[in-house]
């Protein structure tokens, strides 16, 4: 099974993953999968619940922004406390007045414009947040994977370095090689059981960097169950560019310039004067009569018309078009220098796969079998096999090159390619 974030970005981009239940969400056990990885990422990632309350709070504030101003109430009481007839309270005269301010200029849709355009933003940054995590998660994977192999290479290489010195103790007490052979080989089974030790070391930190994707330091699951891709050609550029345009990155470029265009309206309907109506009984102590007591008011905009938050809205717009333009040639820049790596880890993965590690497995056989007939001496099938295992990890470290570059790429553009890389000739030339 190929390790592919296709088929988890179709999952993130409709929306399935992060709304599992949460009686689903729980730490991975047992033979750990990639989709299995990855949906325990998406369910259980701290990052990803930050982000999706982010989502929440942006909803919430789009209602307030849509909310009228609160009416209000007031308590006036005249003509008391005073001397001669207006001594005492029987002169007094009490007003209950109720006020409702009316805002005008178009201020709640400005509002809610500016709070609709924060909403986008977060449901961006939201979509952008799954994708890292899907992609992290399967860059971890890959690494469990490659720390699996090296030890278990490390570990064969230890018991072949064993099966040799017990062979070449044997012919020393034989008599047929010299004792500097028994100590040769005695190093060689002491530099593998170090080797051994530093690859299990290295795959229980390749495990712990996989749990906390999902929020954990304590892995429970017993083994990574997968393969690395195997290389292929990267779609064409141009599929690429247009994949890359639809992104939540380059979405939410957009929305930022449309957030900056709803501020300018926004205090532009700031600089409009609001009305606040009054209305309310008036009550005479002294006759014991009632009457109505009514009122407009508005603020004169003579000195503040609030000219300087617009001009600065108006540069913020500006502003934000330069860094749109800059965070979008640097998108595109690091679509190229992605697809060079892929390029460059791809070519060496098939040299390694056609070339360099056919020729050291068959001069490790080659000496092996001289060793055995007494042809060659230890040292020589000694660096015979130390070149096979240097071959064997560079090809390894070549595979897990290309598939961080390959998991980079598709985080990048956001969507499955291996519709396109496994299409064949088609594809094949077309990304020079």
């Amino acid at each position: 099974m190929n390790l592919r974030l296709p088929i988890i970005i179709s999952l993130i981009l409709a929306g399935i993953s992060h709304q599992l239940s949460a009686a689903a969400a729980v730490e991975p056990t047992g033979q750990l999968s990639l989709e299995r990885a990855v949906s325990a990422a998406l369910n259980l990632s701290p990052v990803l619940a930050a982000a999706t309350n982010g989502v929440s709070a942006a909803e919430a504030r789009l209602d307030q922004a849509g909310l009228y101003a609160n009416p209000e109430f007031g308590l006036e009481l005249e003509n008391f406390g005073g001397s001669g007839d207006f001594s005492g309270f029987d002169a007094t005269e009490t007003t209950f007045a109720f006020s409702q301010p009316l805002l005008l200029g178009g201020k709640i849709a400005g509002r809610k414009g500016v709070a609709g355009a924060d909403l986008a933003l977060a449901t961006r940054d939201l979509d952008a947040v799954r994708l890292d995590v899907a992609a992290v998660a399967t860059i971890a994977f890959n690494n469990v994977i490659v720390a699996q192999e090296r030890v278990r290479l490390t570990v064969e290489l230890a018991e072949l370095a064993t099966s040799f010195g017990n062979t070449v103790r044997a012919r020393v007490e034989a008599g047929k090689v010299s004792p500097v052979e028994e100590i040769r080989a005695r190093a060689a089974v002491a530099r593998a059981a170090v080797e051994v030790a530093k690859a299990k070391r290295a795959l229980a930190a390749a495990r712990v960097s996989l749990a906390t994707t999902w929020g954990s330091s304590d892995p429970q699951f017993s083994r990574a169950v997968g393969d690395l891709p195997r290389p292929s050609p990267p779609p064409p550029r141009a599929s690429l560019d247009e994949m890359l345009l639809q992104t939540p990155e380059m979405a939410r470029l957009t929305e930022e310039l449309n957030r900056q265009e709803q501020m300018i309206k926004l205090e532009k309907a700031r600089g409009v004067p609001d009305l606040k109506l009054t209305l309310g009984p008036r009550n005479y102590q002294e006759t014991g009569g009632w009457a109505w007591v009514g009122g407009v008011s508005m603020p004169l905009p003579i000195f503040d018309r609030n000219q300087g938050a617009r001009r600065a809205a108006e540069f913020e717009l500006e502003r934000t078009r330069h860094e749109v333009a800059a965070r979008r040639a640097n998108l595109e820049g690091r679509l190229s220098r992605i697809l060079e790596r892929l390029r460059a880890a791809g070519e060496e993965a098939r040299s390694y796969e056609l070339e360099i590690m056919p020729a050291s497995t068959e001069a490790f056989e080659a000496m092996s079998l001289g060793f055995r007939e007494g042809k060659f001496g230890f040292l020589e099938v000694l660096d015979a096999q130390r070149s096979l295992f240097e071959a064997t990890l560079l090809d390894l470290e070549s595979r897990q090159r290309y598939a961080l570059a390959r998991a980079e790429l598709e985080r990048l553009v956001g969507r499955p390619l291996n519709p396109i890389m496994n299409s064949g000739d088609a594809a094949r030339g077309e990304d020079k």
